[in-house]
């Protein structure tokens, strides 16, 4: 199923039904500022196991959580100390994902194999007022075609994924170019890969 939402201005009749659909357990396409990413409720562990079987990956891969804001990110961390919260308030929302030490919040699907998480808070208000009307953060990894390149087109996402995809937000085709992510887990920060976004603050 595709969802239409203005990418600029989103509706909030559909940013509700859209919020709706994923508290009842949908795994969702959604745009951000950089690539469309799968997601599902972070508190949906059976739709984080749906989205490591649509990836083909293990658990002990990194999925990232989407948050609102920084307070919603925190309570998925183990803190994010004050140094670092300078940096990122400056860079959020934005194309960056920062790796950061786990909380228990995070599903145990997640935890069982590692104890970090990455966080996005992307530019995208589509999907910033979807995470905000849910109430909670979005598990999600980027989309990828069956060649491995990036799908940049809802209509070829609906297309190619859906029997796994229950539902696609239409936010408009993007022109791909993935996250900047960065690991804060050590004592200096660990470039981890350059994408979108400039990293001179490192």
């Amino acid at each position: 199923m595709l969802l239409t939402i203005d990418p600029v201005e989103p509706e909030h009749w559909l940013i509700a039904e859209a919020a709706r659909s994923i508290r009842s357990g949908s795994v969702v396409a959604i745009p951000t500022d950089t690539v469309y990413g799968v997601a599902c409720d972070v508190a949906n562990e059976e739709g984080a196991r749906r989205i490591y079987a649509l990836k083909g990956m293990n658990s002990k891969k990194l999925l990232s959580i989407v948050c609102s804001d920084l307070a919603m990110a925190s309570e998925y961390t183990r803190g994010i100390p004050n140094t670092l919260f300078r940096v990122v308030r400056r860079l959020l929302p934005g194309p960056y994902t920062f790796i950061l030490p786990a909380s228990k919040e995070i599903p145990r699907i997640m935890r069982k194999n590692r104890k970090t998480v990455g966080i996005r808070i992307p530019d995208c208000p589509i999907t910033l007022a979807l995470v905000e009307q849910l109430g909670r953060p979005l598990l999600t990894t980027s989309v990828r075609s069956g060649d491995n390149g990036w799908l940049n087109d809802p209509f070829e996402i609906e297309e190619e994924y859906r029997n796994e995809i229950d539902l696609v937000i239409d936010g408009g085709p993007l022109f791909p170019e993935p996250s900047t992510v960065i690991d804060f887990t050590h004592v200096e920060p660990e470039l981890v890969r350059q994408g979108k976004g400039p990293i001179d603050f490192l």
